[in-house]
This record gives C-alpha cells, sequence and structure tokens, in this order.
C-alpha cells in the first residue's frame, strides 16, 4: 500500500514544518494515502521535498512511497543494503 500520513507523523513529519532528519526524508515530494479534504477537487495529505506534511488537490503529479507492513513477531536478516538485502525468516 502507500504510507499513511499517520506513519509520517509517527516517523518525525510535521504538518507545514520542514524536518529533513527523520528516516523518511529522501528531499522528494510523494502522496500519502490518507485524504484531507473535499472542496471540488479531493485534497489528500503529502509529504514536501523539505520533509513537512502538507494538503494539496490531487491534480498535480507528485510521487508516491510504498510501504510493507509485517507482523511483530516476524523476524528479518540483512542490513537492508543492495549486497545484504533484508529478508524475511518467517515466525511460527
Amino acid at each position: 500500500g502507500l504510507i499513511s500520513a499517520d506513519e509520517v507523523a509517527f516517523a518525525g513529519g510535521v504538518f507545514n514544518s520542514s524536518n529533513s532528519s527523520y528516516y523518511l526524508y529522501n528531499s522528494a515530494a510523494y502522496w500519502t494515502m490518507s485524504p484531507y479534504n473535499f472542496n471540488f477537487y479531493a485534497y489528500m495529505f503529502f509529504v514536501r521535498s523539505i520533509g513537512d506534511l502538507k494538503n494539496y488537490d490531487t491534480n498535480v503529479t507528485i510521487g508516491i512511497r510504498p510501504v510493507i507492513n509485517i507482523r511483530a513477531d516476524v523476524a528479518l536478516t540483512g542490513s537492508g543494503t543492495v549486497l545484504d538485502p533484508f529478508k524475511v525468516v518467517g515466525a511460527d
């Protein structure tokens, strides 16, 4: 799925306040899956390139950030690099 505005906020993204020091910051703008408002256009939350949460109408092209959620009891190996990617080991 797509990342939610709540997940961005829990990671350190703040509405209308730039932040380049949290792990989701990548200097690129991307949509979240979280709605903001509907007023002739649908408005959604997105992360701006300066790392803050904002809202904008969906009539513009902005990137997306897919996420995957796994259960807490699932183990991972690897460091997440190209040479040592994460691997899901599994759970009982």
